[in-house]
């Protein structure tokens, strides 16, 4: 696993584990009420820059658009070569 990854994940299990604390041992209240928005908070902003455009999804996308290539017609002009114009009938 890499670096990213590990601290990634750390940070969500810091979050779950303040959400349960602040669910079921602290009492009911305002404090435990923040806890739990702030844990929230935490896990939510951890995904910023995981998703949408960031160096490990891009990656993916390069290998499925390269499997794409291979499957799909190639672009520009189509046929690549000169279509001769059909004959009239006499």
């Amino acid at each position: 696993m890499h670096r990213r990854q590990v601290t990634y994940l750390l940070i969500r299990l810091a979050a779950a584990v303040v959400f349960l604390v602040a669910a079921t041992l602290l009492p009911r209240g305002v404090p435990a009420g923040l806890l739990i928005i702030a844990a929230g908070m935490a896990a939510v902003l951890s995904c910023v820059g995981v998703n949408a455009g960031a160096r490990g999804e891009q990656a993916g996308a390069r290998e499925q658009n390269r499997w794409f290539d291979a499957l799909r017609a190639p672009q520009g002009d189509w046929p690549p070569y000169e279509v001769p114009a059909p004959e009239k009938a006499p």
